[in-house]
């Protein structure tokens, strides 16, 4: 599991925001491992002090702005004025702080209150049971499997299998078309995951997939995607929307466009499958071949900022 995410960041952990890290902050509330110091921190304990600090901070500069703004009346008193220079003296540590959270120095033992519902995944060894998995995207089980072959899926039986399960999800035939909406967004996830991009879900804002240029850890993502064939309902309103809030957000916006073939050529090259000693991968990359993929940046106009 976490294989899968340290090395391409594939899949979210059901328990966690995205990377799965369940039971290193379980095991850290329930204290549950000894010979952890403190240091090794999830990134939602991480993001919560930060938020502590930045909330502490933010009360700590309005009682100074408002002492500051009694000694430019002259209403001050000498009590004011010593809290009003200690203020200054704290602000600034503060402002240099950073998120630490170190073992206690005295070696006090801390009291750990485990709730009901924890009993029931403590072994009686003291362990935590592994309850969270990863869940992958479709695109992203058949990437691993078709491009990487680097899972193995049960209740599977070949490659084409995994293929014409994943397009029943998205239609009520179990025969695919040419147009199938996992093939389609397939096409655009191979593309920029053979380009080098990380590609993460974009239903956050309302696209089909973010483009991150190393990953969620180090940045934020740089690109809303979203795919589209001739067969889109898209509208110029709801463009216009999505444009919106993806400009609000500091992200690019990317319209996807896939050509897809007709049903008679798609029909003809699934028939080989038939065949005898036909190699799967390579006659779903002569099937994928087929699709034609163009991007184009959508940028929104906005008067005030392009006055020239």
């Amino acid at each position: 599991m976490l294989k899968l995410w340290r090395q391409g960041f594939f899949g979210k952990g059901i328990l966690s925001r995205s990377e799965p890290t369940w039971e290193k902050r379980t095991i850290t509330r329930l204290n549950l491992d000894n010979s952890n110091n403190g240091k090794d921190l999830a990134m939602e304990d991480i993001t919560k002090k930060r938020r502590e600090e930045r909330k502490f901070f933010k009360l700590e500069r309005a009682r100074f702005q408002e002492l500051e703004l009694k000694k430019r009346q002259g209403i001050i008193t000498d009590e004011e004025v010593e809290e009003m220079n200690k203020l200054e003296i704290q602000l600034t540590e503060l402002r240099k702080i950073q998120v630490r959270f170190d073992k206690q120095e005295n070696g006090e033992v801390k009291e750990i209150h485990i709730r009901d519902e924890d009993e029931d995944i403590i072994t009686e060894n003291g362990e935590l049971l592994p309850l969270e998995f990863l869940q992958l995207q479709e695109v992203e089980t058949f990437f691993l499997k078709f491009a990487l072959q680097r899972i193995d899926i049960v209740n599977v039986d070949s490659l084409l299998d995994l293929f014409y399960k994943c397009c029943s999800h998205h239609s009520f035939s179990p025969i695919p078309t040419s147009n199938n909406q996992f093939i389609i967004e397939y096409i655009a996830y191979h593309y920029f995951r053979t380009n080098g991009w990380c590609v993460r879900s974009g239903i956050k804002f309302g696209t089909d997939f973010l483009l991150y240029k190393r990953g969620p850890p180090f940045t934020h993502a740089e690109f809303c995607v979203l795919v589209m064939t001739k067969d889109s309902k898209y509208d110029w309103f709801q463009i216009a929307a999505k444009a919106r809030v993806i400009g609000s957000v500091k992200k690019t916006f990317v319209l996807c466009y896939i050509e897809y073939p007709t049903q008679g050529e798609f029909d003809q090259i699934l028939q080989k499958q038939n065949e005898e000693d036909i190699d799967h991968g390579l006659l779903l990359k002569e099937l994928l071949s087929k699709y034609k993929f163009s991007e184009v940046i959508y940028k929104r106009w906005n008067p005030s900022r392009t006055r020239d």
